[in-house]
C-alpha cells in the first residue's frame, strides 16, 4: 500500500513539473515567434543609457518569461555588434527583475482560472488562421497549463507530505550549503530559474520546506541560472563571452553579499509574517533581484568595461 502510495505520488508529481516546464517553455518560445524581430529591435533601441536599458531588460523579460531567452538573444546581439556592452549590463540587470514576475504570479495563485485559459487558447489557435494570433492563443493556452501543472505538484507533495523517501530527499536539501547547493543543481539541470521557484513555491506552500531553508534554496538558484549565458558564449567573440561573464559575477555578488545577512538576521521569519509561504518565496526572490541591482549599481561601468560605440543601424 505504501508503495503504491509512493509510486502514486511521484508520478503526479513528475507528470506536474513536466508540464509546469513545457508550458513555460511554450510561452517563452511562442511570445519570441510571434514578437522575436520586434523584441529584437526593442532592446538595440530603447536600450540606450543605464536606466533605460535596465527598464528595457525588465520589461522583455516580464513579457516573454524567461531570463534565459533573453540573455541567450543578447549574446547575439552583442556579437553582431547591435547592443554593446554597457547596454547589455544594464539588460542583465533588468532581466533578473522581470524574471521574478513568474513567482509573483504563482503566488496569487490563477489555478481556478486555468480551464478558461486552456480552452480559450485553444479555441484561438485552432480557428485563427494569422500565425500572430495563433501564437498569441498558444501563450494562453500554455499559461493555463502551468497552473495545471502546479495543481497537479500541489497534490502530489500533498500525498508525498509524510512518506519517509521523499522526507529524507528534502531534509538533504536543507541548510546554508545543502540549499544552495540544491538550488544550483535544480536550475542546472531545469534551466529555468522561474521554474524552480516555481516548484520551490508548491514544496513551500505544503509545508516541506521552511522559509530559512527556501531563502538558501532561492540564492543557489539564482546562481545556477547563469550557465545558459556561459554555454551560450562558447564559441563566441570577446564581447558575447564577456556577457556571460557579467551574468556570473552579478549573480554570484548579490548571493555573496545576501549569504552572510540571511545567516545573522532572521528573513525566515520576517518572511513568515506574510502569511502565505509562496508570497514570502516569491518577496524574496525579488527582494534579492532588486537589492542586487542597487547593490552592483555602482560598478556598472566596470562590469562594462566601457561605453562602446553602437553600430550604425
Amino acid at each position: 500500500m505504501g508503495d503504491a502510495i509512493l509510486f502514486e505520488g511521484f508520478y503526479g508529481l513528475f507528470f506536474g513539473i513536466g508540464l509546469f516546464l513545457y508550458s513555460i517553455n511554450i510561452m517563452s518560445e511562442k511570445i519570441q515567434q510571434a514578437f522575436g524581430y520586434s523584441l529584437k529591435s526593442f532592446l538595440g533601441k530603447t536600450a540606450r543609457g543605464k536606466w533605460s536599458s535596465i527598464l528595457t531588460g525588465t520589461a522583455v523579460t516580464a513579457a516573454i518569461q524567461s531570463s534565459t531567452a533573453v540573455t541567450v538573444m543578447l549574446v547575439s546581439l552583442a556579437e553582431s555588434g547591435i547592443v554593446s556592452l554597457y547596454q547589455a549590463t544594464g539588460i542583465i540587470m533588468g532581466a533578473n527583475m522581470g524574471t521574478t514576475v513568474t513567482s509573483l504570479l504563482i503566488a496569487f495563485d490563477f489555478s481556478a482560472l486555468a480551464p478558461f485559459f486552456i480552452f480559450f487558447g485553444a479555441f484561438v489557435k485552432l480557428l485563427c488562421n494569422k500565425e500572430r494570433i495563433r501564437a498569441v492563443g498558444e501563450v494562453l493556452l500554455a499559461f493555463g497549463m502551468l497552473f495545471a501543472g502546479l495543481e497537479a505538484m500541489s497534490g502530489a507533495f500533498s500525498s508525498l507530505r509524510d512518506n519517509p523517501v521523499f522526507i529524507n530527499m528534502i531534509i538533504s536539501a536543507s541548510g546554508k550549503v545543502g540549499g544552495i547547493l540544491s538550488g544550483i543543481l535544480m536550475t542546472v539541470i531545469i534551466q529555468s530559474s522561474s521554474a524552480t521557484v516555481g516548484i520551490l513555491q508548491g514544496l513551500a506552500a505544503q509545508g516541506l520546506v521552511g522559509l530559512s531553508d527556501a531563502i538558501y534554496i532561492v540564492l543557489g538558484q539564482n546562481i545556477g541560472t547563469v550557465l545558459t549565458s556561459l554555454l551560450a558564449s562558447v564559441g563566441r567573440n570577446e564581447k558575447a563571452k564577456h556577457i556571460g561573464k557579467i551574468h556570473l559575477i552579478f549573480n554570484i555578488a548579490g548571493c555573496a553579499f545576501f549569504l552572510p545577512l540571511c545567516s545573522f538576521l532572521p528573513v525566515g521569519e520576517w518572511l513568515s509574517g506574510l502569511g502565505k509561504p509562496s508570497l514570502a518565496v516569491s518577496v524574496f526572490h525579488i527582494a534579492f533581484n532588486i537589492f542586487n541591482t542597487v547593490i552592483m549599481l555602482p560598478f556598472y561601468d566596470r562590469l562594462a568595461k566601457k561605453k562602446e560605440p553602437l553600430r550604425r543601424q
